[in-house]
């Protein structure tokens, strides 16, 4: 019975402490998120490691204009101490950047994905294939037909696959300049074969 009545008088304290704790942890502070803030001149890094030892970093810079500008691909190996760079000018801002090997052959292609500002928003692409010593090529992105461009307005999607490149974007009257009512989308799928894109168009 004494033991009862100490478990009861002790029962009250322990709720007290459990209840503290609970409300502790309910009124902890959440981290805010951290956003990087990168210093002028420039407006976006990605670091992209594609194996242990090898990170190309791509950043853009410029001052005194939002859609004008310049990228730089800074390819480190730390492995083998050997550290190269490109660089190219850039209309509009970079949007993502990311790694491939579309044609398989060991070398990483780095692509840069950028866009316009406002109504402006078409697509632009940068793509880098390099060597094991470095050095880089360009390889020339497709440009839409004539006839793509009478109805495109921008406002482009891109993802990758099973391995394989996608463009979306929706199509417009050639009279609605403004992209205000799609009549439809493209769907564009991309393949690469000795350093060349091919290009063709997929039913949505």
């Amino acid at each position: 019975m004494s033991k009862l009545i100490n478990y009861v008088a002790v029962l009250p304290l322990i709720l007290f402490v459990v209840a503290s704790c609970s409300s502790e942890e309910e009124k902890a502070p959440q981290k805010p998120d951290v956003k990087v803030v990168l210093p002028e001149p420039f407006h976006f890094h990605k670091a992209i490691e594609v194996k242990p030892g090898l990170t190309f970093d791509v950043v853009s810079w410029g001052r005194g204009s939002e859609l004008e500008s310049a990228f730089l691909i800074l390819r480190s190996d730390s492995s083998a101490m050997k550290y190269r760079s490109t660089s190219g000018e850039l209309e509009g801002r970079i949007n993502d950047a990311w790694n491939m090997d579309m044609d398989s052959d060991g070398n990483p292609e780095i692509f840069i994905e950028s866009k316009g500002v406002e109504k402006g928003n078409y697509l632009n692409m940068y793509v880098y294939e390099f060597d094991d010593n470095g050095t880089s090529r360009e390889l020339r992105f497709p440009d839409l037909t004539s006839s793509t461009k009478e109805n495109y307005r921008g406002k482009d999607s891109l993802y990758v696959k099973e391995g394989i490149l996608y463009r979306e974007f929706p199509l417009y009257d050639a009279k609605d300049t403004a992209g205000v009512k799609p009549t439809g989308k493209k769907i564009l799928e991309y393949s690469l074969r000795g350093n060349d894109f091919s290009v063709s168009t997929k039913t949505p």
